[in-house]
């Protein structure tokens, strides 16, 4: 039978990514500093904090529209070049999953990866130009050889430990490239050798989400 996750499932999962990602913002404050102007830990902080004041109040019935609502959560406590981003992510992930009561692991690749066009879309980059999109593609095509290798009815917590895994070496990776984009893009070559911020939080996220998965499952 095919994993699935209820909406109070993802309300829950999205509490524990909330509260890792609050407890690594000076890490990412740190890496924004070397990049960019330091404020990527504020910026989770405000953001991830906000997705929580929404998770404690009155929640929508299903799980695309719930994505949609913290989306709009963290764009408004985080406004931010990130904050606009991320909030766009879960947007679109969630207009992908409308109308879901319960979504299926393939289900949430499929939003993983329409939010990774609407970042390409909006951001107007691409794979490889230093950016929070080297740890999302690896992360989707680690979901995808995860699925097509265990099938549907693998453990949420493995299909997330899986996507986590490539994000972080996906992340790791950026330190050979040179930031194309935004304000990192100033630094041209001295940007090699750094990791990016934006592709580290990425990374985080999914390793927040695997932890608690591993621990509520």
């Amino acid at each position: 039978m095919a994993t699935r996750l209820t909406r109070d499932d993802i309300a829950a999962l999205m509490g524990g990514v909330a509260d890792g990602m609050i407890a690594a913002k000076d890490e990412l404050t740190a890496l924004d500093a070397e990049l960019g102007d330091g404020d990527l830990g504020r910026t989770i902080e405000r953001g991830f904090n906000g997705i929580k004041e929404a998770l404690a109040g009155d929640l929508p019935g299903d799980a695309g529209r719930l994505l949609f609502q913290l989306g709009k959560a963290f764009g408004n406590a985080a406004p931010s070049s990130f904050g606009a981003l991320y909030s766009t992510a879960l947007m679109k992930g969630g207009m992908a999953l409308k109308d879901k009561e319960t979504v299926t692991l393939t289900e949430i690749a499929d939003a993983t990866e329409a939010a990774l066009n609407a970042l390409i879309e909006r951001g107007k980059a691409q794979i490889g130009n230093k950016t929070m999109l080297d740890a999302i593609h690896p992360a989707l095509q680690a979901m995808r050889a995860a699925l097509a290798e265990q099938g549907e009815d693998m453990s949420a917590a493995a299909f997330m430990e899986a996507a986590a895994e490539a994000a972080r070496q996906g992340a790791e990776e950026t330190r050979n490239m040179q930031s194309q984009i935004g304000r990192a893009s100033w630094q041209g070559e001295r940007s090699i050798s750094k990791m990016d911020p934006g592709a580290r939080a990425v990374a985080l996220m999914f390793a927040a989400g695997a932890t608690y998965l591993e621990s509520h499952q």
